[in-house]
């Protein structure tokens, strides 16, 4: 899952909270915007690693994510079951059984306005607790990567990137960046439609990839009301 001025995760979620995050999974009209109900259902790390996992592996039951998570299965159904209910995900029908139900993203994505979540009282520690999971997520990724890079092979190494760009911009040149770098994003998400309910098996020519756009100011923020209202939990 994009995710800040926008998070998504049309399914991409930056170290200083974003305006929105977004995750990119396939082709959807327009993202979702979150509300407060579905970023608590989101705002536990469980369900935060289950929703990561069906985005990554594709469909999966509620038995085979307790072995991956190290829960149990009446703990992964209770947790599948809370995000069905905000239509995060849904039920596979044609994959599973009824013993046996498999479960996935919902098609298109979702925008998180964190910067409004975060001014607001009644959502504040959620949003919080999912900016936390997104930046602890995005730094394990890196580190697995860094680690297990040289198993991959030329063929996978040579076309990956890790790339840091600084620039001078005004406002407006960071947004026109920042929407040149989602559209040619957006150009891959077509390919997703054959591909988003196929369990990753390791037969086909395509594996998991994992896209993280970064953009954002550096340096002391301007003195803002609205900037001085976001508390950071961490500091007394």
């Amino acid at each position: 899952m994009t995710f800040p001025a926008s998070s998504s995760d049309r399914n991409p979620p930056r170290a200083a909270p974003p305006s929105s995050t977004r995750d990119h999974e396939t082709a959807m009209p327009e993202d979702r915007v979150l509300d407060g109900a579905a970023l608590k259902a989101l705002a536990h790390p469980i369900r935060f690693q289950i929703v990561e996992r069906l985005m990554e592996q594709g469909p999966a039951t509620a038995s085979s994510l307790a072995r991956e998570l190290g829960e149990n299965s009446g703990s992964t159904s209770y947790h599948l079951r809370q995000l069905a209910a905000q239509d995060l995900i849904e039920e596979a029908t044609e994959l599973g059984s009824r013993r046996d139900r498999y479960w996935r993203v919902m098609p298109g994505g979702w925008t998180l306005e964190g910067f409004e979540l975060l001014l607001r009282e009644d959502t504040r520690e959620d949003a919080w607790t999912y900016l936390d999971e997104i930046t602890r997520t995005r730094l394990d990724a890196v580190r697995r990567w860094h680690r297990e890079a040289p198993r991959w092979g030329d063929e996978w190494v040579g076309r990956s990137l890790e790339m840091t760009g600084r620039f001078r911009l005004t406002p407006d040149e960071l947004g026109a960046l920042r929407d040149e770098l989602v559209a040619v994003v957006d150009r891959y998400r077509d390919l997703q439609t054959d591909r988003r309910d196929v369990p990753v098996s390791g037969d086909e020519p395509y594996v998991p990839v994992r896209i993280q756009l970064d953009a954002w100011p550096i340096g002391d923020p301007p003195a803002t009301a609205s900037a001085a209202d976001v508390e950071d939990p961490d500091e007394e």
